[in-house]
């Protein structure tokens, strides 16, 4: 049993705008627009943030390690 759904004839559609009763825009696009700005400059410092803090643990161990190998070192 499948439901047929006839479709509406052409001519019978609507051929011109019409606009939404009651339907009112809640936030302005100049608004939607600063928002977006905000969250993209958000995104890009935070990224950059978590990089420049893993650079800084990446140098410390390099150190680390660069301290390690030199006390090894033959002759040393």
């Amino acid at each position: 049993m499948t439901a047929q759904v006839a479709a509406p004839e052409p001519s019978s559609r609507s051929q011109e705008f019409a606009p939404v009763q009651g339907g009112g825009d809640s936030t302005s696009a100049g608004a939607l627009l600063v928002v977006a700005y905000l969250v993209m400059w958000a995104l890009l410092l935070g990224f950059l943030g978590l990089g420049w803090r893993r650079q800084g643990k990446l140098e410390t161990r390099l150190s680390e390690l660069e301290r390690s190998v030199a006390g090894k070192a033959p002759g040393a």
